[in-house]
């Protein structure tokens, strides 16, 4: 009998750990109600696993629900005393409240169970950034890299303080340990580029993202990285000999022909442009966007009907531009009346729109959270991936 019992219990370990593994996965997914679900299930017959109360936490979290995410945080430390990420969890509950002073006591207990996990040590770095301590900020994350020097999130975190302080050397030190080990980490290749870019070092700035594109040639990212950085550098046509070849992956996002319309209309190759803009539109989720650009080559070559009609399909592409500039929609509204200009209404709307994108930049600029670990939050959820590769993205 008690050999029958054993028996059930392994056979059930796997099963269990296949569940909580699609609970997860499902929550990273986005798919709440079916983790939940699962989560739920699990916790049925195993009210003691650990992690499908951490799991069930989480949706409560994203859901921001903070006190039912608290309680199942709770629930799992009761279970598990010992366990760093449930307090790192019930930190990240105190800290959203704005209770900093008990997130900090519960990501220095986190730290003190497992000095190996950065997380704890990323979360007290930031409170500290914020705060303006960047010493101290720096202070801690150098002292977590001890434990374990192969945390790219805390070396990556480490770099942008480095540089916030005006060390660029020892910020691209770090970006560059980052890249000897990890050459697929675009990131860290993206940022050291940006700082090389800065700094007029453009034979370095090729070297990083070549290097990347050596590491993994079937990736448009790196390649992409590489015609920003060559955009930036005034190297038009080097940069659109990259993304030629970016175009050819089958990876590569709508996106690619709207840098390459760039490139071309620095080149003063506006046909070549206007080709690429509509081949961006037939995939573009921001048909909108692809309309202005549109307009502006077709007035730029005289073409002042087709623009007007191309700006028009701009405003209606987006109805809150319309909403936020009415002037915008008076202005379309000319093209109806008898005997109007419309070479001038075409390049008024060319001027009026770059002068609302131009205001939309000035908001948008400025904005870097300094880390933001893969826990979700209900708010403040942007990655640096996204930040840095979302001209890439469609």
């Amino acid at each position: 009998m008690e050999d029958d019992v054993t028996r059930r219990r392994a056979g059930a370990e796997p099963r269990l750990r296949r569940r909580l593994l699609e609970g997860f996965e499902l929550l990273k997914a986005g798919e709440l109600a079916a983790a939940r679900s699962v989560f739920s299930e699990v916790l049925e017959t195993n009210p003691g696993a650990v992690a499908a109360h951490l799991g069930l936490g989480r949706i409560y979290f994203q859901e921001n629900d903070l006190q039912s995410a608290l309680q199942c945080f709770h629930q799992a430390l009761a279970l598990d005393p010992k366990s760093s990420k449930a307090k790192i969890l019930i930190a990240r509950v105190h800290e959203e409240l704005g209770d900093v002073d008990a997130a900090m006591n519960g990501y220095e207990e986190a730290s003190e169970l497992d000095p190996s996990n950065g997380i704890a040590q990323r979360r007290i770095s930031r409170i500290f950034a914020q705060n303006d301590d960047h010493g101290e900020a720096i202070r801690r994350l150098r002292d977590a890299l001890k434990h374990n020097p192969q945390q790219v999130e805390t070396r990556m975190m480490l770099a942008g303080l480095l540089e916030r302080s005006g060390d660029k050397a020892a910020a691209k030190a770090e970006l560059q340990r980052i890249l000897d080990t990890r050459p697929d980490e675009w990131p860290a290749a993206y940022r050291l580029g940006q700082l090389h870019l800065r700094d007029g070092e453009l034979n370095a700035v090729r070297s990083v993202f070549e290097r990347s594109i050596r590491a993994t040639p079937d990736d448009a990212t790196p390649r992409l990285a590489l015609a920003a950085a060559l955009t930036e550098m005034g190297e038009h046509q080097e940069a659109l000999a990259a993304l030629k070849e970016a175009h050819k992956l089958a990876a590569a996002p709508s996106s690619v022909a709207m840098m390459m319309a760039d490139c071309h209309e620095a080149l003063g190759q506006n046909v070549d442009a206007l080709s690429a803009l509509r081949q961006a539109l037939r995939r573009s989720r921001r048909p909108g966007v692809v309309h202005r650009r549109i307009a502006d080559v077709l007035t730029t070559l005289g073409k002042y009907p087709e623009a007007i009609e191309e700006y028009r399909a701009a405003v209606l592409g987006q109805p809150e531009l319309g909403e936020k500039h009415p002037e915008l929609i008076a202005l379309i509204e000319k093209v109806e009346a008898p005997g109007a200009n419309l070479e001038q209404l075409a390049k008024q709307a060319q001027t009026m729109m770059a002068s609302i994108s131009a205001l939309q930049r000035a908001e948008q600029a400025g904005e870097s959270p300094l880390d933001d670990e893969n826990v979700d939050m209900p708010a403040r959820r942007r990655n640096m991936l996204g930040r840095t590769f979302g001209l890439f993205r469609d």
